[in-house]
């Protein structure tokens, strides 16, 4: 028996005939879309869910699925619309509060996501996944020590989730925290050691530890997964260097480069390994290279952004490298040059700008000079 009250959304108008219509044609558009939804035919359920909703406002669900019919569609305003409408009426829908996190991720708007995730977890806490996802939306949010917590929560609920123990390693890593992403990683791997990402992480991290032979047993291990990984080339390369095997070292830098025109730390490291073996034609050429392919992706991106200068550490110790090639080479101009374009950068380098004190003035400096005096 229908009960009517002051709060159902069935409100008698003229008679109790109107309400029980009213009812029977609600009971009939709701059962009709939800076969259609159970059968995956969004568009065919739409004006059952519509009709739906008209009679009965209070209809939360209607609405989440509603949402969830304009997301298929891509008219993601209106799903947002009917998203907070469920809300509004039914908060405790953990569903809707997913769909409009799961929205605004796709829509890149991380830090509107977050809120909703929270939610999911407050009503199901050992809900990893969720755990994971908020932890993605923190990244994006710049709050790594909150995607640090999550990720650890996520890992700490399903260990076995390999997105969460990567990325909380990768935090880890970048905190210097190399034990315990060790660990983490080392329990990864023995589950599952066909993960390329796994293996090339505990390369970086004994590496890091100066293990440089362990590490370069994992780095050989990423290869054979992906022959095409520039940074275990570039990898490969450091420990090379660092356990005195240049010739190596320079076959790994040149798959790096080759592999990756962007990957300035694999230019400066072979540019660098030559200007120490004094072959410093062979470091301005492969330094010059480098810095063509920058300047000309800096004009490409100039047409979209205003902002296209920044101060990269990175960038300036490989201008430095080439400024000291043309220097030791006798071409002062262009090391003059080239030390200018690391000084815009960076300002405060007094040794660098001891450099550009001691070289020669040219040429044409000195004949505008002598003009002036005379």
């Amino acid at each position: 028996m229908l009960n009517i009250n002051e709060n159902s959304p069935f409100k008698p108008d003229t008679s109790n005939q109107d309400i029980i219509n009213n009812h029977d044609a609600f009971e009939t558009n709701f059962t009709l879309a939800n076969n259609s939804i159970e059968k995956g035919n969004w568009n065919e359920a739409y004006p059952y869910l519509k009709a739906a909703v008209e009679m009965n406002p209070s209809y939360a669900q209607g609405y989440n699925h509603l949402g969830i019919f304009y997301i298929r569609n891509k008219k993601y305003a209106e799903a947002i619309d009917n998203f907070k409408k469920a809300l509004q009426i039914d908060f405790s829908l953990t569903e809707v509060h997913y769909n409009l996190a799961y929205l605004y991720m796709e829509r890149e708007e991380y830090s509107t996501a977050l809120p909703y995730l929270k939610e999911v977890v407050l009503a199901n806490p050992d809900d990893y996944e969720t755990y994971y996802l908020m932890g993605i939306c923190c990244i994006h949010s710049n709050m790594e020590k909150e995607a640090e917590s999550f990720f650890s929560e996520s890992y700490r609920l399903k260990p076995e989730h390999i997105p969460s123990a990567i990325n909380l390693c990768k935090l880890l890593i970048k905190k210097d925290d190399y034990t315990k992403a060790r660990n983490i990683l080392l329990y990864t791997y023995t589950n599952d050691s066909s993960l390329p990402e796994v293996t090339l992480l505990l390369g970086i991290i004994y590496k890091m530890q100066k293990k440089y032979t362990r590490a370069m047993h994992y780095l050989r291990e990423a290869l054979l997964k992906d022959k095409n990984n520039a940074e275990a080339y570039n990898l490969l390369g450091e420990c090379c260097v660092e356990t005195g095997m240049d010739k190596q070292a320079e076959t790994f830098f040149l798959m790096s480069v080759k592999l990756n025109s962007m990957d300035i730390g694999a230019f400066y490291n072979l540019g660098r390994l030559y200007y120490r073996q004094e072959k410093y034609e062979n470091a301005i050429y492969i330094l010059e290279e480098y810095t063509k392919t920058k300047e000309a992706s800096d004009t490409i991106n100039s047409l979209w952004s205003e902002n296209t200068h920044t101060g990269d550490d990175d960038v300036v110790s490989l201008y430095n490298l080439l400024g000291h090639c043309y220097k030791t080479t006798k071409n002062p101009s262009k090391a003059r040059a080239i030390w200018e374009k690391s000084i815009a950068i960076q300002p405060q380098q007094q040794d660098i700008t001891d450099e550009l004190s001691r070289l020669p003035q040219s040429s044409h400096v000195q004949k505008r000079i002598s003009l002036l005096i005379d």
